[in-house]
């Protein structure tokens, strides 16, 4: 590995020396180190600015216009060249930002002194984007890029977005009120990244609230934004235990998504199933991918608020060719049309394995969640509304 970075400075050595180099100066060092940047088809990356910091340095939230450590701004020139003189730290950054393209990288001391220079390529940015959970009494926080001047504030309820960014795998620093928080985040070319900060995250994810009739499920700060399926038509179940009958499901279930009434702001999600004996008709949504189940054994009681009438019930499943499909599922006896309640239901509840139509229990299903459904039987009509899981994190949802 040392012979190929030997024989690679050599190699941008002498182009960069056929032509002028652009230079920088701070503390002497032994050598000049070269730089040279091209683009993803080895074509120079001429003409591009170019920015150098202390690998320490951060943008300073009070507005403070103190100059950094080391700075230093530099133009590449007709072979994407540039050369360094000399070095004000013992680690630096080099970041570019061109056209949708860009590099950000560490430069070491250390490097300078063993090696004469290095190529590197420029690639389409990332962004990045995620939450930082604040505590009870802080209604913002701010994140910093060490070695840039990137510098966001959340919004009220700790979300942020960060743009444009090169692709690397970045340290940050979070100011949260009066602490300070240390995370990280790799940004991919091209890619939206996402980098939640979870020292205050919460043990309750709320994972249907029917504001939206194209994305029931949103989960922003995980980047999971489903629209539901649903079966409006009922079925009847065959009486053989092995197989249960499954109606077909649509998507366009925006009829579905109704304001909530009986003194209840916002939408919820509501349909009546008919009065045959056996008959079901359900809605269901993915909350994690097929391929990388959710643990959330862990939830200490689901709860929402219903009102109607008749027997509906709330189902985990383990859907996808790829795992053993079954589901764990509770009932639940509605008695009023009139006024929302505050409904919950715990891991007890749920109905005991059976192997019945799928019915592997909760200590399995828990383990390994796809989706969650809501099924409504024979004669009911009812509306629900905030499904919220107490008992685990969003980052239990976050694919392992």
């Amino acid at each position: 590995m040392k012979k190929l970075l030997l024989f690679l400075s050599v190699l941008i050595f002498v182009a960069c020396s056929n032509d002028k180099v652009a230079g920088i100066s701070t503390v002497e060092t032994e050598n000049a180190y070269l730089i040279q940047v091209v683009h993803e088809d080895s074509v120079p990356a001429a003409g591009v600015l170019a920015r150098m910091r202390a690998a320490s340095f951060v943008r300073s939230i009070d507005g403070d216009s103190a100059a950094p450590e080391y700075y230093e701004e530099f133009v590449t020139d007709s072979l994407g060249c540039i050369r360094i003189d000399s070095f004000g730290v013992d680690v630096a950054t080099i970041e570019i930002v061109d056209k949708g393209k860009g590099l950000f990288r560490k430069i070491f001391a250390e490097d300078m002194r063993k090696f004469e220079g290095q190529r590197f390529v420029l690639a389409k940015t990332g962004s990045m984007r995620g939450r930082v959970y604040l505590p009870e009494g802080v209604d913002h926080a701010w994140i910093q890029v060490y070695g840039t001047d990137r510098l966001v504030k959340t919004d009220s309820e700790g979300f942020y977005e960060m743009d444009s960014l090169p692709a690397y795998d970045y340290d940050l620093r979070v100011v949260v009120g009066d602490s300070v928080v240390d995370e990280y985040a790799e940004v991919w070319p091209g890619k939206e990244t996402l980098a939640n900060v979870r020292t205050y995250e919460p043990d309750s994810v709320k994972v249907l609230d029917f504001e939206s009739a194209d994305a029931q499920f949103v989960i922003r700060e995980l980047g999971i934004s489903e629209a539901g399926y649903m079966s409006s038509t009922d079925t009847s179940v065959k009486v053989t235990p092995e197989v249960a009958t499954v109606p077909e499901t649509r998507e366009d279930i925006a009829e579905f998504i109704v304001e909530a009434g009986a003194g209840r702001e916002g939408n919820s999600i509501h349909w009546e199933s008919s009065a045959k004996h056996g008959n079901w008709s359900f809605y269901g949504i993915w909350v994690c991918k097929e391929e990388s189940p959710c643990d959330l054994s862990a939830i200490d009681s689901i709860v929402y608020y219903a009102r109607g009438n008749g027997v509906i019930s709330i189902a985990l499943e383990t859907l996808g060719s790829s795992n053993t499909e079954g589901k764990t599922l509770a009932y639940d006896t509605l008695k009023t049309s009139d006024e929302w309640q505050r409904r919950v239901i715990k891991p007890a509840n749920f109905k005991p394995r059976d192997d019945l139509y799928g019915n592997l229990g909760w200590d399995v299903i828990s383990k390994a969640v796809t989706t969650i459904s809501i099924a409504a039987y024979d004669d009911t009509e009812f509306w629900i509304d905030d499904v919220v899981f107490y008992g685990v994190k969003p980052s239990d949802f976050i694919e392992k």
